[in-house]
């Protein structure tokens, strides 16, 4: 059985892995949003998901303390690594403590800041190919990567806050590690929205005044990057 979904959120994916597993379904691969599975007695396995150090593989020692904890690599995809034990072999977690949880979720932070101010620069330089080719070009790469943006800021921030609370547990002063404590800018939301709506209605007015609104647009979405994204406390992530 295949089935299709996209899912950025670790934790909500290791929920339904184990949720398939309890109903008798095992993953057994996964690419590119696709999810394959086996029939298994249900609850035969306990699934983890964990991130790497490196893109689509993992490292001979990491595969050799999985090993010897008798714990499977299912599927490696990008710094993602699905993970599944036995639930006969008893308990299956990856970070016991919250120090070592701290740590992973700073490793998961880093990943969505940096894609997301990637991709922010892919959309600033599609809506610029789109203005200058013509909307049919370019405004669904827009969209999509607006949407892309969105989701990934969100996951970006969500991990930030889940850091936060590890801290409190601890006593300690929470960091936001880069990120704004009032989420995303709204110079850059307004600088993407200003982005969106010269290239949707480029073809009411000339092209100074169209070049004016994409330069506005990119400063403030530059702007906004930088007030999203920066901050004193990363130097000392």
């Amino acid at each position: 059985m295949t089935i299709f979904k996209l899912m950025v959120d670790k934790d909500k994916e290791t929920v339904w892995l184990n949720e398939m597993a309890e109903k008798g379904f095992a993953m057994t691969g996964f690419c590119a949003g696709f999810y394959s599975f086996d029939p298994c007695e249900p609850g035969e396995y306990i699934y983890q998901v964990d991130i790497t150090d490196g893109m689509f593989k993992a490292s001979e020692d990491y595969r050799q303390f999985m090993a010897e904890m008798g714990v499977e690599i299912v599927a490696l995809w990008g710094l993602w690594v699905i993970l599944r034990k036995k639930t006969s072999e008893g308990p299956f977690v990856l970070y016991t403590d919250v120090e070592t949880t701290i740590e992973h979720y700073k490793k998961i932070r880093k990943v969505f800041k940096t894609v997301t101010v990637v991709e922010i620069l892919l959309f600033m330089v599609e809506a610029y190919y789109a203005l200058e080719e013509g909307v049919e070009m370019g405004i669904w790469g827009v969209l999509v990567l607006g949407v892309m943006i969105c989701v990934l800021a969100r996951q970006a921030f969500r991990t930030n806050e889940i850091i936060a609370e590890l801290y409190e547990r601890q006593g300690r002063v929470p960091e936001c590690g880069g990120l704004r404590r009032g989420g995303i800018s709204k110079l850059l939301v307004v600088g993407m929205i200003l982005n969106g709506g010269a290239l949707l209605l480029s073809n009411f007015y000339g092209q100074m005044v169209r070049m004016l609104l994409q330069v506005l647009a990119f400063i403030l979405m530059l702007v906004g990057l930088w007030q999203t994204f920066w901050s004193q406390d990363d130097r000392a992530d």
